[in-house]
């Protein structure tokens, strides 16, 4: 698949091994919206720190390598933006996290891969070299 993708997207494989960086996840998590209730507007999400969502993993006993540190606070903070309705408390982000990393017919680069896929659909570049 390699010879598919850009020079920059093949550094950041190289370097990352198909996981969010900090670059990445700060980029992405900063791009996240949020629907709004009461005025049914889209609004920017207002998001959990790395080190806050260390900790909610941590309290809810999912231990994690720590080279899944910055896909989990991606995922978390998706959670909080995408699953509103069916995520409410951080016990059950932490039990997605938990999940989506760990699932046993996936793999945690696939986390990326949907992220990548998405970003390609709404038109939204990624600016790889940015991200190492």
């Amino acid at each position: 698949m390699k010879q598919y993708i850009s020079e920059g997207r093949a550094m950041y494989e190289d370097e990352n091994h198909g996981l969010f960086s900090k670059r990445l996840a700060e980029w992405a998590i900063g791009h996240m919206e949020v629907k709004d209730p009461a005025t049914q507007e889209m609004k920017p999400l207002k998001p959990r720190s790395v080190d806050d969502v260390k900790e909610v993993l941590e309290n809810n006993n999912v231990e994690l390598p720590s080279e899944f540190i910055y896909t989990s606070w991606y995922l978390f903070n998706m959670a909080m933006a995408d699953y509103q309705k069916t995520l409410k408390t951080d016990e059950q982000r932490a039990s997605f996290v938990e999940e989506t990393i760990c699932d046993p017919d996936s793999c945690p680069e696939a986390v990326l891969e949907c992220f990548v896929t998405k970003m390609c659909l709404m038109g939204k570049p990624i600016h790889w070299e940015l991200m190492l």
